[in-house]
């Protein structure tokens, strides 16, 4: 049995901030989480059961006050942790010692094969303060159960516009966006569609989105990037659940990719990257 501990440097308030990212409806409450120790950092891609939302995002070791104590000498590669059906119960969890002054958190791992394939996974995860110990059950830590996305398949094949055009969006117009899309949203969500397109005006290109089944609304969101300018206009459909779903985390800028070659697909990376999600286009 291998193992890594980390000891906290500080409030993990952004770790416990970092998983709510995929409570709900996007994991339906399982969830990956990749610890690289190489890379300093946690990682987890996940995706909706109908495979049209996938959303990737990372956090340091750093910015999760978290600081690798021990580790064993094979701890180089990736350990999967699986969380199966439980994420709100790991995040309480980890809630619990959120504010803690010095605790240690300890995952234990060994050699499981995952889709025909060996790799290191967590086995138990304990988190122990001065005052409290607590094991998160191991039966439910089998990424074994889950299928994990390899980085080569997100960077690749899921992550990709061919010739794309973007807009960098603030947070102002992203709660504007959201709150004119509510106004007459159809409570059938498969009735409920966004479309954002590029127009040209007298000063430049820039990105809208409306309404394109009721006609409700049509809002200028800003002018495209202009490292991304491209003659070619495009449009995308995609569902409006979709996008409340990516956007919900979203407190600063936030940038919005379509390819002007093959639009079948909304890219939105928050501000920094650490957190990209994808939407794919409504087929009407």
């Amino acid at each position: 049995m291998e193992n890594i501990t980390f000891q906290n440097t500080g409030p993990i308030d952004s770790l416990v901030e970092w998983l709510v990212r995929f409570k709900g409806e996007i994991s339906k409450d399982s969830l990956i989480i990749e610890v690289d120790p190489k890379a300093q950092a946690f990682i987890s891609k996940t995706y909706s059961d109908d495979k049209s939302l996938v959303r990737y995002s990372q956090i340091s070791f750093s910015d999760a006050n978290l600081e690798v104590k021990k580790q064993s000498e094979d701890s180089g590669q990736r350990i999967l942790v699986g969380i199966y059906m439980i994420l709100p119960k790991v995040i309480e969890a980890f809630k619990t010692f959120a504010t803690s002054e010095n605790f240690s958190l300890s995952i234990d791992y060994d050699i499981q094969t995952v889709a025909g394939v060996e790799k290191w996974c967590a086995t138990t995860i304990n988190l122990k303060s001065k005052t409290l110990k607590m094991k998160i059950p191991g039966s439910s830590i089998g990424a074994v159960e889950m299928n994990p996305l390899s980085d080569d398949m997100f960077f690749k094949k899921v992550w990709v516009a061919p010739s794309p055009v973007s807009a960098t969006i603030s947070a102002e117009l992203l709660m504007n966006l959201v709150s004119i899309s509510d106004i007459f949203a159809s409570q059938e969500k498969k009735d409920n569609y966004m479309e954002f397109y590029t127009k040209d005006l007298d000063d430049g290109k820039y990105m809208f989105v409306r309404d394109p089944k009721q006609e409700t609304y049509d809002y200028e969101l800003c002018k495209v990037d202009e490292d991304s300018y491209k003659e070619t206009n495009v449009t995308l459909p995609i569902y409006r659940e979709k996008f409340l779903l990516s956007v919900k985390n979203a407190f600063d800028e936030t940038k919005i990719i379509i390819s002007t070659a093959t639009p079948n697909r909304l890219l939105i990376e928050l501000k920094g990257g650490n957190t990209k999600t994808i939407i794919a286009k409504v087929n009407r």
